[in-house]
């Protein structure tokens, strides 16, 4: 599907507002981002090497990544599924 395509807006448009909605409402997403807030500042006060928090962030992502299939293995590690209930390509 092309980007630029009212198909894509749309779609694209939908998955912000739905993940915003969810986001904003959800009590222990946001004190999760509270506690992130002060690791970040933490690791920004340590100075480290751009190899070091590359390291660190690729770490990071590779362990949401399997929580997130670890936690519900039905949407198929994809948040569109969230945003698109009834969507077909969310076996």
């Amino acid at each position: 599907m092309e980007k630029d395509s009212a198909l894509y807006q749309l779609m694209d448009t939908r998955m912000h507002s739905v993940m915003n909605g969810i986001m904003s409402s959800d009590g222990e997403y946001q004190a999760i981002l509270r506690k992130s807030d002060i690791y970040s500042g933490e690791l920004d006060r340590m100075d480290l090497s751009k190899e070091i928090r590359l390291l660190i962030d690729r770490y990071v992502s590779e362990q949401n990544a399997h929580s997130t299939c670890a936690i519900d293995s039905g949407l198929g590690c994809s948040p569109t599924c969230l945003a698109f209930p009834t969507a077909k390509p969310c076996f």
